[in-house]
């Protein structure tokens, strides 16, 4: 007790007030600190950390009048937990990972009280294994075998099981992220839930597998000696330097045009999707507001369309760009797979995290989304929406935080798109994972198709052979440049402008008004948050700390390019969500007013570009409106009786020339506003 060390616990203001606050049952101490004031003392706390600590712990209760323990935190050997091995054990480490699963609050005994069966008299044992530990003898009589328990006499401590596994930046060259048990104690219990980062200060120990056997295998844990919970903590690692070089490429006029163009490289076009996404890696502002209600920062993206359009490609690039980006796919992802659960393994309840809670201040990245279960989708509302998911089963009670961006890709029915269908006609199957509660989650959608004409689809064929042959393509910024780009644009926290707010202010109401005037349309409070998130993620992809109008612009820009493509009438060519989304069925007389629009939609595609087949138009007409081909043929024929088409052959349907004329000019009209 000599050692100047100990002159910590008065002489170090933050130290001392952890002594003296009676309602602290723990003290932090930093390692470095030791090192300052005695550096034998702190090699000797590196060669015995468990007997040491425990040192400190005594003289910290002694100074405190109370018992309290020591938790050490920035010890020297910081490592990986694909690094663990025999050179560690029973040396103090620091290593870093993601909580996969938590099991409940349980006792363990550390001096374990033993009654001799012949003199009655009582020996101590300290329990320091994993398994326990009797007396060899007693010291009074010699007597060996027979020995009782005394638990009311027994010290215990709390404890608590965590699987801790290695942050995704860290693996090894497998593809599997290894993990660890960790064993936590009185203070630190609960301090940490299932999909947050910590940083764990610990001892590795071994433990038999199967004791009493010849069986020599054994298992590795760290026995916790201090977490720092990092979930909420900045993770930008970037030099100044880093940082000026970036703020320099932010100032150029190219700068978005730069993102877009290096973004997903091996994807040819699909620019405002690719300007989506790196408005979606850099996010908007979170927001505590009160002390349980959040506004949450991130927004989600779906991609939807034909296979082989390169969906799939964009969201794994989404997760490469993302420091904290994760994969998973609809086929086998269940509900409690993609949020948390509660399961039993080895006589004990753990909570269990799924990939959403996973990917908490992250990125999650859903393949085949539409390949789920609905049941198993609907339990990713609360994820998406609220961003935290509340556990009650077993004994435990905790609340698993989801704070990331969703990327999903999903297929249409038969793999196949049509023109002529809504998106929930395209996309809904009945007991499938996409429905219209979670289609309403996400802020874009965007439909990725194959070219129309042969020259565009040519340019994309020149691509990937350019590629295939390793010929030079221009990207403007490599991968690592985007990553600490949008790694700090992350941090940063630009306050929306009086000028920038009035224009979403007015984009929104015009859609509002909209929707009033246009019969069908809605509009929801949701999209003008999304708006603002947006917007928000302009500003930072620039790096400024003010959203200005440009940003506003760039954000009505998107939010207008995903209407256009996913929420536009297939008849009428206009924006009317409640028939994209909810199929609203039309009447007799609106269907006849359809009829020419559906006839030269048709007729487009044919070599024929004057006329269709009456079985062609029955058929895609019963399809649209949903209703029976019967149906479809008595609205036609109040159409042909009132002459807005004609039979030019007893098989065949055509428009009147001056209707087709006028239907032309109204179309274009519609897309020029």
């Amino acid at each position: 007790m000599s050692s100047r060390m100990f002159d910590l616990f008065h002489l170090d203001e933050d130290v001392s007030k952890q002594i003296n606050d009676t309602q602290q049952s723990h003290v932090d101490m930093d390692f470095m600190k030791i090192v300052e004031l005695d550096a034998d003392y702190a090699d000797e706390l590196l060669k015995h950390p468990d007997k040491e600590i425990k040192i400190l712990s005594k003289a910290a209760s002694g100074y405190a009048n109370r018992v309290v323990e020591v938790a050490l935190r920035n010890v020297p050997d910081k490592t990986n937990i694909h690094e663990v091995h025999r050179d560690k054990f029973y040396k103090i480490i620091q290593l870093k990972g993601t909580v996969m699963q938590r099991s409940e609050r349980t006792s363990r005994p550390t001096m374990l009280v033993y009654k001799c069966p012949a003199c009655n008299e009582e020996t101590n044992v300290e329990q320091t294994e994993q398994w326990r530990t009797a007396p060899e003898k007693c010291e009074e009589c010699d007597n060996r075998k027979g020995f009782t328990k005394v638990y009311e006499k027994t010290v215990f401590d709390e404890c608590q099981w965590l699987e801790l596994q290695e942050l995704l930046g860290n693996q090894h060259l497998s593809d599997t992220p290894a993990k660890i048990r960790v064993l936590v104690r009185n203070q630190l219990i609960d301090s940490c839930t299932p999909g947050e980062t910590v940083t764990v200060i610990g001892i590795p120990k071994a433990w038999e597998n199967r004791p009493n056997t010849l069986d020599l295998s054994m298992k590795i844990y760290i026995d916790c000696k201090g977490l720092i919970n990092d979930t909420d903590e900045d993770t930008v690692d970037l030099s100044s330097e880093d940082i000026e070089e970036l703020h320099i490429l932010a100032n150029t006029k190219e700068h978005l045009a730069n993102i877009i163009k290096s973004f997903a490289p091996t994807v040819y076009g699909e620019e405002v999707v690719k300007e989506a996404l790196a408005y979606q890696q850099c996010e908007g502002v979170s927001r505590q507001l009160t002390r349980k209600k959040r506004r949450r920062g991130q927004f989600h993206i779906l991609l939807a369309g034909p296979p082989g359009v390169a969906k799939s490609d964009l969201g794994e690039y989404q997760t490469l760009y993302h420091h904290k980006g994760r994969m998973a796919t609809g086929r086998g992802s269940s509900s409690v797979g993609l949020t948390a659960s509660v399961v039993q393994e080895n006589g004990e309840w753990v909570l269990k995290a799924g990939a959403m809670p996973l990917a908490d201040n992250g990125l999650l990245f859903i393949d085949e989304i539409e390949k789920m279960r609905s049941e198993d989708s609907g339990a990713m509302h609360p994820g998406m929406e609220a961003q935290q998911i509340p556990i009650s089963k077993a004994g435990i009670n905790a609340t698993v935080k989801t704070r990331c961006s969703i990327i999903a890709a999903c297929n249409p029915i038969g793999g196949t798109w049509s023109d002529y269908k809504t998106l929930p006609e395209n996309l809904i199957e009945k007991g499938k994972g996409l429905t219209i509660p979670l289609l309403n989650r996400f802020a874009l959608i965007f439909i990725v198709r194959e070219k129309e004409t042969e020259a565009e689809e040519a340019d994309v064929v020149d691509h990937i052979l350019n590629i295939s042959l390793n010929k030079e393509v221009d990207i403007p910024y490599s991968e690592d440049v985007l990553r600490k780009l949008f790694l700090y644009a992350r941090t940063l926290k630009p306050k929306l402008s009086d000028e920038a707010a009035e224009k979403l202010k007015q984009f929104y109401l015009n859609l509002f008004k909209a929707s009033k005037d246009q019969e069908g349309m809605i509009m929801s409070r949701r999209q003008i948050e999304d708006l603002v998130r947006i917007s928000e993620a302009s500003a930072k992809i620039h790096l400024r700390d003010t959203v200005t109008v440009d940003d506003a612009d760039s954000a009505i820009r998107v939010v207008a390019a995903s209407l256009k493509q996913y929420g536009i009438d297939p008849l009428t060519g206009n924006v009317d969500q409640t028939k994209v989304l909810y199929g609203k069925k039309a009447s007799k007389s609106q269907m006849v007013k359809q009829i020419p629009i559906i006839i030269r939609r048709i007729s487009s595609h044919n070599i024929d570009k004057s006329k269709v087949t009456r079985v062609a138009f029955i058929e895609s007409a019963s399809s649209i409106w949903s209703v029976l081909s019967t149906e479809a043929g008595d609205v036609l024929d109040v159409a042909l009786r009132e002459g807005l088409v004609y039979c030019p052959t007893p098989q065949t349907l055509a428009v009147t020339s001056t209707l087709l004329n006028i239907g032309e000019d109204t179309e274009e009209d519609d897309t020029d506003e």
